[in-house]
């Protein structure tokens, strides 16, 4: 009976993390949701963009966000250099603009600590930070600032698209995987707030913007600073941005890795917010999108586990077993492919949630041996 009751309870919550909260969000969105004013604002911008050694790229950057559709004289640009090795600290500083600023921060101190700095010296309304390899839409700035118009909007959420330079399992496997975060954000976003935004392109208001931790994950915490005091984090489906999704199955895997650790690090480091007396509907998503989510390797294992234990009782456990090594064998051979074919049809999605889950596994193993990852490497 105990594990029968493992086994039902694992694939109960997993059948949860993934199909049920998404299908719930929703529907609580649609009957109690809040609908957010906007309206053009002529308020100033800061842009703060975190580079680490991007020579490659970051003219292009700062050519795209100096071209976007907003008032010239509202918007200027602090790229926070975290002692960048190459040349991209000449390069901004000889880019032509006087709406340019070079923050070089020394010591390698990682993005959450060069976005402290860069906030604090900056002088718009509202910061927007954005990532280097981030390109934004022409209207994204613009739509982004409309959403202040409501007072309860503390933090705006851009909205990341990933482009695919060339066929690839991995890429398509990534937008595939960000389609169906987008809309499960989309609704939250109605419900009431985010519990996260895409570290590429998000929005905060000045006097709202509380340092963080320099050991957590921005772009996560963000979302905390704003509930703490009483702010929604908002989602701007026309604040349009652009990534180029990654070509390799390890790059993938790398980058998942990375932002699984620091999640995790700052779900530990904030988990007053788990607090579903405290924090009521911004908890429960916490332990739905997040806390479950990343936890959810484990539970595959107990139920795979389980499942193995129960193959004699009823014919149902067999081919529930037969089911789950059938997703899992899909996966590794997907796995196998995804370097030589640009597509793996029907195996695409088994390989994309095979590697989230394991990319989570080795997070949780890493961080348990006292990991935090609090600097990056460029990937593109």
């Amino acid at each position: 009976m105990m594990i029968e009751f493992l086994f039902w309870t694992a694939c109960i919550t997993l059948v949860y993390v993934y199909l049920l909260f998404p299908v719930l969000v929703r529907l609580f969105a649609s009957r109690f949701g809040t609908i957010v004013s906007e309206a053009d604002l002529p308020l100033s911008v800061s842009i703060i963009v975190t580079a680490y050694n991007e020579e490659k790229g970051i003219l292009a950057k700062l050519e795209n966000l100096l071209a976007l559709d907003y008032p010239t004289h509202l918007m200027d640009v602090i790229v926070a250099s975290d002692a960048s090795s190459d040349a991209t600290d000449q390069l901004v500083l000889n880019c032509g603009s006087d709406r340019v600023q070079l923050l070089r921060i020394e010591g390698r101190n990682g993005k959450t600590s060069c976005q402290n700095a860069a906030a604090a010296i900056a002088r718009g309304e509202i910061l927007v930070f954005t990532d280097a390899t981030t390109r934004l839409d022409a209207g994204a700035l613009r739509a982004l600032v409309r959403r202040f118009y409501s007072a309860d909007v503390g933090c705006v959420a851009g909205r990341l698209m990933y482009v695919s330079r060339t066929e690839n399992a991995t890429g398509q496997g990534g937008e595939a995987y960000w389609d169906y975060e987008i809309k499960l954000r989309m609704a939250e976003s109605a419900l009431g707030s985010l519990v996260g935004v895409s570290g590429c392109l998000y929005a905060v208001r000045r006097n709202a913007y509380r340092p963080i931790n320099p050991g957590l994950i921005s772009d996560f915490v963000i979302s905390m600073k704003m509930r703490e005091q009483s702010l929604r984090t908002v989602l701007a489906a026309n604040a349009v941005c652009y990534e180029d999704t990654l070509n390799r199955g390890a790059q993938e895997m790398s980058m998942r890795v990375r932002v699984a650790i620091r999640s995790i690090n700052a779900l530990f480091c904030e988990k007053r917010f788990l607090n579903p007396w405290r924090y009521g509907l911004f908890a429960w998503q916490l332990w739905s999108h997040k806390l479950l989510r990343y936890a959810s390797p484990f539970l595959w294992l107990i139920a795979l586990g389980a499942n193995f234990a129960l193959l004699s009782r009823n014919p149902l456990y067999v081919a529930l077993f037969v089911g789950q090594i059938a997703v899992i064998l899909a996966g590794i051979v997907g796995f196998a492919l995804q370097s030589r074919l640009a597509k793996l049809g029907i195996l695409s999605r088994p390989y994309y949630l095979l590697l989230t889950n394991i990319a989570s596994f080795l997070a949780a193993l890493r961080y348990a041996k006292g990991e935090r990852m609090v600097t990056w490497k460029p990937l593109r």
